[in-house]
C-alpha cells in the first residue's frame, strides 16, 4: 500500500508526541538548523528498509514478480540455475522451478549451508525434493543460485517473487499494510536517537 509522506510525518509526530507540526526540534535562531519534519523525513527510507529486511516473508507477500531468464552453467535442466535479480531487489521471498516439489529454502552466500551446495553428493546439496536458493552479490548485481534440477531442458521458472527497495515516488512510500505500525515505530526510534540537547 502507498502512504503519503505527509501522513507518515503526522503519524510519526503523534508517536513522538510532537503534534505542533511546524515547531522546530530545538528552538533556535540558526537558519541552517533542520526542522523536526526534516529530521523525521531523513529517517523514513532507513526505517522502511530495516523493517522490510527483518519481517517474515509472509508479511511482505505478495511481492513483485522476477521476470529474468534462467541461465544454466552446466547445461539446461542440469544442476544449478542462475536467476538474475532486479536492480531494486531487497529480499527474495519465494522461488520455484517446474521440477521442484516445493518452493526453495532461501539462504545467502554467508550461510554455512552454502558450502554444501557444491558437494558432489546429491543428499547434501539442494535437489528437487529439498531445493535451495542462494542469494549472492556479483559484480553485475544480485543473483539467485538455484540448486538443483535434474529434469532436463523442459525445466522452467514457475514462480519467483521479491521485495523491492523502498523508494519515495510522487510524495508516497509503498510499504505493506501489515508492517505500517512497525515502520512508524522504527521511524520514531531512529528520530529519537538523533535528538541532541
Amino acid at each position: 500500500m502507498t502512504y503519503s509522506i505527509h501522513n507518515i510525518l503526522r503519524d510519526a509526530r503523534i508517536l513522538l508526541d510532537r503534534n505542533a507540526f511546524d515547531r522546530p526540534l530545538i528552538p533556535t535562531c540558526d537558519a541552517d538548523s533542520r526542522s523536526f519534519n526534516e529530521l523525521i523525513a531523513s529517517k523514513i527510507l532507513t526505517a522502511a528498509r530495516q523493517v522490510m529486511e527483518e519481517a517474515p516473508p509472509a508479511l511482505l507477500a505478495p511481492g513483485r514478480p522476477v521476470r529474468s531468464r534462467l541461465t544454466w552453467p552446466e547445461g539446461v535442466g542440469r544442476g544449478m540455475a542462475i536467476l538474475p535479480l532486479p536492480d531494486d531487489f531487497l529480499r527474495l521471498l519465494s522461488v520455484r522451478l517446474s521440477d521442484w516439489h516445493r518452493p526453495a529454502r532461501i539462504i545467502t552466500d554467508t550461510d554455512p549451508d552454502y558450502r554444501w551446495q557444491a558437494s558432489p553428493f546429491a543428499g547434501l546439496r539442494g535437489n528437487p525434493s529439498r531445493p535451495v536458493a542462494v542469494v549472492c552479490a556479483q559484480p553485475q548485481g544480485h543473483v539467485a543460485e538455484l540448486y538443483a534440477s535434474a529434469a532436463g531442458p523442459d525445466v522452467t521458472l514457475t514462480m519467483a517473487q521479491y521485495a523491492a527497495l523502498p523508494q519515495i515516488i510522487d510524495g508516497g512510500l509503498e510499504i505493506p499494510r501489515r508492517l505500517y505500525d512497525a515502520f512508524i515505530s522504527r521511524v520514531g526510534e531512529l528520530t529519537r536517537q538523533s535528538f541532541t540537547y
